[in-house]
């Protein structure tokens, strides 16, 4: 029988151990890990100027904000894990961020802003939230996260924007 840590090990080798085989994979993933999120709120911008609602673009913004900001700093506050490079040999493609491993910061935000989205367009939304899972595979791949922490993040995403719809 597999524990939950086991199955976290067991998954993060899987997703790192394609790391440093092909340059191209790589690049890709470096790009996805560390540049991709800039242009997925780039899309959100000109789509918001396209329908003429800023609000499409200012509540997600918002709301991955709370969920990266308010969120996972109160996680930080009670539990400090470490990040894959600190406790095994990962293969690392990107520098390792200051901030805690779990939860995920990028897959916080890219969550909440993605689900965020799909109130205002379900077709970008679905989009969106396919690349926040490619840029939060990519910081798996990168050696930087476990996919836990991705889990994490996925779920403080969803709370956020579950928040979010109910006060607004």
């Amino acid at each position: 029988m597999i524990n939950n840590m086991n199955l976290d090990l067991y998954l993060f080798n899987l997703i790192n151990g394609f790391g440093k085989r092909w340059a191209w994979l790589d690049f890709l993933v470096i790009f996805f890990a560390k540049y991709l999120s800039y242009a997925l709120i780039v899309v959100l911008f000109f789509a918001a100027y396209f329908y003429q609602s800023m609000e499409m673009f200012l509540l997600p913004i918002l709301v991955g904000f709370f969920s990266r900001f308010v969120l996972n700093e109160i996680v930080y506050l009670f539990y400090i894990r470490k990040r894959p490079s600190e406790v095994i040999s990962a293969k690392t493609l990107i520098k390792k961020p200051k901030y805690p491993s779990f939860p995920s910061g990028h897959a916080s935000f890219f969550f909440g802003f993605s689900f965020t989205v799909m109130s205002y367009n379900i077709p970008l939304g679905i989009v969106l939230f396919i690349f926040s899972i490619l840029i939060s595979l990519a910081r798996v791949f990168s050696g930087v996260h476990w996919p836990s922490d991705i889990l994490a993040g996925l779920v403080a995403g969803l709370l956020s924007a579950f928040l979010f719809f109910l006060i607004k």
